[in-house]
This record gives C-alpha cells, structure tokens and sequence, in this order.
C-alpha cells in the first residue's frame, strides 16, 4: 500500500509543470494521464453506440418478430440500429 502524501505514477517529478486538462466528450476537462490516448473517451463512446444500437433495435425486433409471428423484423431491426447509431454519431461528434 502506498503512503497517501507520496505522489502516483503520472505525477512527474517535482518542478515539472502541471500536466494540461484535456477536454472530456462529456463535458468539462480531465487530466491527462500519461500511457493513454487523448481520444480512448470518445473511441469508447463511439464503440458503445455503435454495438448498443444494433443490439438494443435487434432485440427490440426479435420481441416483435416472436409476438406477430413474421421472421423480417429482426434484421430490419439489427439495420435500423445501425443506421441510426451512425446518424447519432454524425450528430454528436462529426459535425464541426
């Protein structure tokens, strides 16, 4: 366990200058650490939207292809999501 008074890994040596804040995709800065990429946040955000949209309108097509007894609205659900996770991503961080 390590002594709370003694500084972390990314700390740097005494007298270096303060590492700069690093804009959040969420809003307000976060400190740079060093090892990371300054875009893993939003390379996580736009994996999470990408796999969550197929999945969640996949899910919500199969319930319904179950419960009106059709077979089409599984993959049309699965494309959908598709679509529309990369519209919301367009929105959210590819315009400028």
């Amino acid at each position: 366990m390590t002594d709370p008074g003694t500084p972390g890994p990314d700390a740097g040596r005494p007298g270096d200058p303060p590492r700069p804040s690093i804009p959040s995709p969420h809003g307000g800065t976060e400190r740079e650490v060093v090892g990371m990429a300054r875009q893993t946040d939003l390379g996580n955000a736009v994996l999470a939207y990408l796999l969550a949209g197929p999945v969640g309108f996949g899910a919500l097509g199969w319930v319904l292809d179950l419960l009106l007894g059709t077979w089409f609205l599984l993959p049309v659900g699965v494309l959908g999501g598709m679509v529309l996770s990369m519209y919301v991503i367009w929105l959210r961080y590819g315009r400028s």
